[in-house]
């Protein structure tokens, strides 16, 4: 009798015992769950606040000052965080696939001629119709950006935008006689150079400050054109923006 007692007891004892444990395992089951939604919620609310940087770019009428600081950002995103730069952040290893930006500078009305003063040569803007950006490096600026940044430290960036946002009503016809209109503008400088114009003649076709307005003309005129979004991508296992493609509509606004 007292050994089925003893019995008993050590059965209860083991049976109490495993309880316990079973309690104890689908706890912390339960604790790993937990933990791996909150990880999960984590990933996906970074992965929207990612997305959402450049969600802002999906759609019409994006102007080309935009898109141009979005090839910055993106440049900068690839150099810091994906597999073709450094690939580290605080010291852990990223490797995230880069984004890739791709436009066209070709509308139905015509390609990049139309950012050229005449709509025929292109003196800024003279070597390719589209350009793809998916390196560290942003080609399409460094492309342009010795020659943009020679003629703002020549003339002065305000002087070079009044002059090329107010073309049409600056420069005449070379034959033309409206003295008032050849000399509405006479002096542009910046802090080590001036520069005085005092006749039509001294800006006519050929001289070297009438290319370099005109050349200068087609950058303002990329930074006031319109680009549609027409294609974003997402990575299938990040969800993360991959790509986005643009297409120039031919307006300038």
């Amino acid at each position: 009798m007292e050994n089925a007692s003893k019995a008993l007891i050590m059965a209860g004892s083991v049976l109490i015992a495993l309880l316990i444990v079973g309690t104890l395992v689908l706890m912390f089951n339960h604790l790993s769950s937990f933990q791996n939604v909150d990880e999960n919620n984590a990933k996906e609310a970074q992965i929207i606040e990612f997305n959402n940087q450049y969600e802002t770019f999906n759609r019409k009428n994006v102007r080309g000052s935009d898109l141009y600081s979005l090839l910055n950002r993106v440049v900068d995103y690839n150099r810091r965080k994906s597999s073709e730069g450094t690939g580290k952040d605080a010291g852990q290893y990223l490797a995230y696939e880069p984004m890739t930006i791709q436009f066209s500078l070709v509308s139905s009305k015509g390609g990049r001629e139309l950012f050229s003063v005449d709509q025929s040569s292109n003196l800024l803007l003279k070597t390719k119709n589209e350009y793809i950006q998916s390196s560290t490096r942003n080609d399409f600026a460094n492309e342009i950006a010795s020659e943009v940044d020679r003629l703002e430290n020549t003339y002065g960036k305000e002087s070079l935008t009044a002059l090329t946002t107010g073309l049409t009503k600056i420069f005449i016809d070379d034959k033309s006689t409206d003295t008032e209109k050849a000399m509405s503008f006479k002096t542009f400088s910046n802090a080590s150079k001036k520069v005085t114009i005092l006749k039509w003649e001294e800006i006519n076709e050929g001289s070297k400050i009438r290319k370099d307005i005109y050349t200068y003309y087609e950058y303002v005129q990329f930074k006031r054109a319109r680009f549609d979004c027409t294609n974003i991508e997402y990575n299938k296992n990040t969800g993360r923006i991959v790509k986005m493609e643009f297409k120039f509509t031919g307006k300038f606004e």
